[in-house]
């Protein structure tokens, strides 16, 4: 039995907005579709370490800025339609190392409104590397990784300051 206002990824989305390399939107919001899970890992880029005759021989540590990295992974559609004819380096079309994109990761648990508007939010992100599994023997695409960095600041869900957002539909 679940509560009305429990926490789940049931909804759990990755959405995403191709920008150029000045932060200028170049397309509009869309779903990921086929995303299979993402992960979000807040850290720290840089700490700052000390001692002194205070600290009586241990080490004083300092935050140091923020950086927040994800990841995200799906299954490749090979028969989706394009609306072109096919092409080579037409796997590609997801992501590219040295894409900027705006990217929200939705957590939208329940039904509750509190709940539905949960995302973590990257006005704009830098992908570090895309990966591609294929099946030798099955001759199938399997699925695709990619890992992103915040490019500047990122917000957790629920915080203020991040823009307003609204789902997009498929």
């Amino acid at each position: 039995m679940t509560s009305l206002y429990s926490l789940t990824g049931r909804n759990g989305k990755f959405v995403h907005q191709e920008l150029d390399a000045d932060g200028v939107a170049t397309g509009d919001m869309t779903i990921v579709t086929r995303t299979t899970q993402w992960a979000v890992s807040p850290t720290l880029a840089t700490s700052s370490e000390w001692g002194d005759s205070e600290s009586a021989g241990y080490t004083n540590r300092a935050s140091g800025r923020k950086d927040g990295k994800f990841t995200a992974e799906g299954k490749y559609d090979t028969g989706e339609d394009r609306g072109q004819t096919q092409d080579v380096n037409e796997i590609y079309d997801l992501f590219q190392p040295g894409d900027y994109a705006s990217a929200v990761l939705w957590l939208d648990g329940s039904a509750s409104p509190v709940l539905a508007s949960l995302y973590w939010d990257f006005p704009r992100a830098l992908c570090n590397d895309f990966g591609l599994t294929v099946n030798i023997d099955s001759e199938e695409v399997i699925g695709w990784t990619s890992s992103w960095g915040a490019d500047g600041i990122f917000y957790y869900p629920g915080q203020a300051g991040a823009t307003v957002r609204a789902m997009p539909t498929l």
